[in-house]
């Protein structure tokens, strides 16, 4: 059993963590320069390291200067777009003071504003990325990256430093037979991840067995993981083998796990913990070669500390961890991942010619705006959320010879803008400030934020814990550390069966509404009911 004992001390996170040899030296982040969006969609991606920016050494970026590199290799090439000016874009700047933009044009918008002269970028903007854009045409994003130049891996697409960190993850604890705990918000790819470090295990000619715990109800999870006798309860008319059985000599991908029902959790740490499972209506243990990967979205250490997660399970599955960063995180990636799912939906639409390269002559065939409304999207859904915007995308565009909004994604689009970044003028400028769109929420202390301001939050987020701490600048971790605190705010599980039941008629079986009326989070509730048998349906 992956994770067992097996006369050996178990390797825990701790130890792998911390390897005897020294890991290589990680690479330091310089600007960058990223083409976001191109006549010339094969270019999407490409990019620029700014490494030798210096106050007197300025880059320029017109048709013809500064070149791109391709990810993985390939011949640099400039912009080449007949549109773009022959007149550079100068930047110069340090870390240390931020980054000055001079352009004495009238075709350069900076987040979507125009702007003609000069103007600084903070260094906090610049950690988020600025979008620049020139004619219209050309779409980059200015940003931090340590610029790795490997070829993205099969099945996981992207090539932002976010990623590159998950694939080196994956290649150093693929191999070893321990488990694995995949963190990351609700679409960001945590399924995909575990299904690639099961292809680079020795236990890739095996099966890949995966279950969403979320699915199971808990009146038949025992079953379901472990397998049952004939005849153990009632309608028990055959063996059934569990999905541990089934994945035996292979890997079973556990998501969703922080919803495991109260019961099984000793169950299923016992299994980690011997190798061994007994099937209902079994006497005798039989062992299972299993190795164990898991994924979730939520805070397990809190679920810990409220009584709905058993610590000693969350020890055993985490024995080596990997955070799967969502997009906001690495925003270079949502242009390529785009164009991959626009490919793979127009193909499957009948008009895989619409993202062909335009000509000198064309409009181009993917608009500049669309890309840049959706890389300051907040795309909550992570992956999942844009290849759902991909698939209409290429719906709405049938029969057009451009990629096209249609007016559910306007409106999406119109209330999910996160805020580009903000621009400034250079210190000590006299020029004037470059029209500042909304600028992201601020980092704040827990200390600055009343009882009245997290409840305010609370209640404008619908209790949702992951969109209120966004929207207070502060850790999820944080925000839980001031629900705990705050005497006016009670959690799901203090709420009587009674109060519940009432709360769900009265919502007609909606629990996001009912959540909002009890005033807790949409999740925490649905754990609750699910417990008590309370859930409709």
């Amino acid at each position: 059993m992956a994770g067992s004992d097996s006369g050996r001390p178990p390797l825990d996170g701790t130890t792998l963590k911390t390897p005897s040899e020294a890991p290589p030296k990680a690479r330091s982040a310089v600007p960058c320069l990223t083409i976001c969006c191109h006549a010339d969609l094969s270019r999407i991606g490409e990019r620029a390291m700014l490494s030798g920016l210096m106050v007197r050494n300025p880059v320029e970026v017109s048709r013809l200067a500064l070149t791109f590199q391709p990810v993985g290799g390939g011949t640099p090439r400039p912009l080449e777009d007949p549109y773009v000016s022959r007149t550079p874009l100068r930047i110069t700047g340090d870390l240390r003071r931020g980054l000055q933009i001079d352009y004495q044009n009238d075709d350069l918008e900076i987040d979507g504003a125009p702007v003609s002269g000069a103007g600084g970028i903070d260094r906090e903007r610049l950690k988020r990325g600025v979008l620049l854009e020139l004619a219209g045409r050309v779409l980059m994003l200015l940003h931090m990256s340590e610029g790795d130049d490997a070829e993205p891996a099969s099945g996981l697409l992207g090539a932002s430093d976010g990623i590159v960190a998950v694939r080196r993850e994956v290649d150093r604890v693929a191999e070893l037979e321990v488990p694995v705990l995949i963190r990351g918000e609700s679409g960001s790819g945590k399924e995909r991840v575990a299904q690639l470090i099961h292809e680079r295990s020795k236990r890739r000619d095996a099966e890949h067995v995966a279950v969403n715990m979320a699915t199971i109800p808990a009146t038949t999870a025992v079953s379901t993981l472990f397998g049952h006798a004939r005849g153990a309860f009632t309608g028990a008319q055959q063996k059934h083998v569990g999905l541990f059985e089934r994945a035996d000599g292979g890997t079973l991908f556990l998501d969703e796990i922080g919803e495991t029902p109260d019961e099984v959790q000793p169950m299923l740490l016992r299994v980690l913990e011997t190798g061994h499972i007994t099937p209902l209506g079994e006497s005798r243990e039989r062992p299972v070669d299993v190795r164990v990967i898991a994924a979730t979205d939520a805070d397990l250490e809190q679920d810990m500390e409220e009584g709905q997660f058993r610590r000693a399970l969350l020890h055993r599955l985490a024995g080596y961890e990997v955070r799967v960063p969502p997009l906001r995180e690495r925003r270079d990636d949502i242009p390529r991942l785009l164009v991959h799912f626009l490919r793979e939906e127009l193909e499957t639409t009948g008009r895989p010619e619409l993202l062909a390269s335009a000509a000198e002559d064309e409009v181009a065939r993917l608009p500049t705006q669309i890309v840049r409304r959706l890389m300051n999207h907040h795309l909550d859904g992570n992956v999942r959320q844009l290849r759902n915007f991909a698939r209409h995308l290429a719906i709405a565009s049938r029969g057009l010879h451009q990629v096209t909004l249609e007016p559910q994604l306007e409106r999406m689009l119109d209330e999910g803008d996160s805020g580009p970044s903000s621009i400034m003028p250079p210190p000590g400028s006299t020029e004037s400030a470059l029209p500042p769109p909304p600028a992201v929420p601020p980092t704040r202390r827990p200390t600055e934020i009343s009882d009245l301001d997290l409840i305010a939050a609370l209640e404008a987020n619908r209790w949702a814990p992951g969109r209120t701490a966004a929207a207070l600048g502060i850790p999820t971790s944080t925000l839980h550390d001031l629900i705990r605190k705050c005497p006016s705010i009670r959690k799901a599980k203090d709420i009587d069966d009674d109060e519940l039941r009432a709360a769900l008629e009265a919502s007609g079986g909606d629990t996001e509404r009912a959540a909002a009326d009890l005033r807790v989070s949409e999740r925490a509730l649905r754990m609750q009911l699910k417990e008590r048998r309370l859930l409709p349906g």
